[in-house]
């Protein structure tokens, strides 16, 4: 199939390279400008570039891939349902549940594929963690604790556009890693959150930068800018079953690169994975010791976006609407959920329902 991928970034060049190797043809990049749209180009062996989507260039374009900061989402992904092309998205999938919502339910009227990258659900283990749950012998799910920890956003740090409110929202350690938290509850769970509350740590809210750099203390020529969103978010939530759990978020924590855990704990038995060891996957029943299974040894970041746009593919290659990976439904309930633990954090940590499933 031909694609279209907006963005020139490294999460672009994730899905170039995916695409590449499902024997897709990316024959079109757009960017901001020329010369990166040019350069990503080269890099992908990519026919055509430009600094602007436009319809003439999309005319045999079978699906669009959305890689771009988020604020651009909403106007980026109406205007290929519009052309009636498919549209994969990059997480998160607009600024509000509102935005959400109308590209929700542009994608079903028209009957287009839609999906966004919440890849996580592609790792093995996960995948099984899911159907355990499933199983009588798990029992009713009663205590969830999620938790995703990185040390990226610790200073020094460059000043990009996830800093600014403009392009990011006023969100940040929700949405970039608490999104892929909230996905995988409601994945492996089916359970839907009823209430959050809150708090929020902006541990550096007035900065330094000089020459694109982040410092805490000013340095020579340094610029001071004030940052509002989240560097860490602790979380309560409610579950519409009864049960209860937590979500802890950090973007500051230092030797973490990439460490998601999530426990989900039943009246029978427990569940846990974490992805700093992705290949194991834990089941545990009183009395019965741990039970550590080993999963896709060789499974990677890139092998899980290769499987999420495979199953996309499927959809479109047989004109089925499957939806067996996260679509813009699950997309918008992200952001229902984001938008109130948003609210919470904002009223001294208020129980905020969930409301608009």
């Amino acid at each position: 199939m031909k694609v279209a991928i907006v963005g020139c970034g490294l999460i672009a060049g994730v899905h170039a390279k995916s695409l590449q190797a499902l024997g897709h043809t990316v024959s079109l990049v757009v960017g901001r400008e020329v010369e990166s749209a040019k350069a990503f180009a080269e890099t992908w062996n990519i026919v055509s570039h430009s600094d602007s989507l436009r319809e003439d260039l999309l005319r045999d374009i079978d699906c669009v891939h959305i890689c771009t900061p988020t604020a651009s989402h909403y106007e980026l992904v109406k205007q290929c349902l519009k052309l009636n092309k498919h549209v994969v998205c990059e997480k998160p999938l607009c600024l509000s549940n509102e935005q959400s919502k109308e590209v929700m339910l542009m994608a079903q009227e028209k009957n287009l594929v839609n999906a966004v990258n919440f890849n996580v659900r592609y790792y093995d283990a996960c995948v099984k963690a899911k159907e355990i749950i499933k199983q009588k012998a798990f029992g009713r799910p009663v205590l969830v604790q999620c938790s995703y920890q990185q040390e990226f956003h610790a200073l020094p740090e460059a000043y990009s556009w996830r800093y600014r409110p403009e392009q990011a929202g006023y969100l940040r350690a929700t949405t970039e890693i608490g999104s892929h938290c909230v996905d995988l509850i409601h994945h492996w769970t089916d359970l839907k959150i009823a209430s959050v509350s809150a708090s929020f740590g902006n541990f550096n809210p007035l900065r330094h930068v000089s020459d694109g750099v982040m410092y805490r203390e000013p340095v020579e020529g340094s610029i001071p800018v004030d940052v509002e969103s989240e560097d860490a978010a602790v979380i309560s939530l409610r579950f519409d079953n009864g049960a209860i759990g937590s979500i802890l978020l950090s973007e500051v924590a230092h030797g973490r690169s990439n460490s998601l855990k999530l426990e989900v704990a039943g009246d029978k038995q427990s569940v846990w994975w974490d992805s700093e060891t992705p290949y194991h996957l834990n089941v545990a029943q009183k009395g019965g010791g741990v039970n550590t299974s080993v999963n896709a040894f060789s499974q990677n970041f890139s092998d899980t976006i290769t499987l999420f746009i495979d199953s996309v593919y499927q959809d479109i290659a047989w004109d089925v609407r499957s939806n067996n990976y996260p679509n813009f439904e699950d997309g918008f309930i992200n952001a229902l959920v984001c938008d109130a633990i948003y609210t919470s954090a904002k009223n001294d940590s208020k129980w905020v329902q969930v409301t608009g499933y």
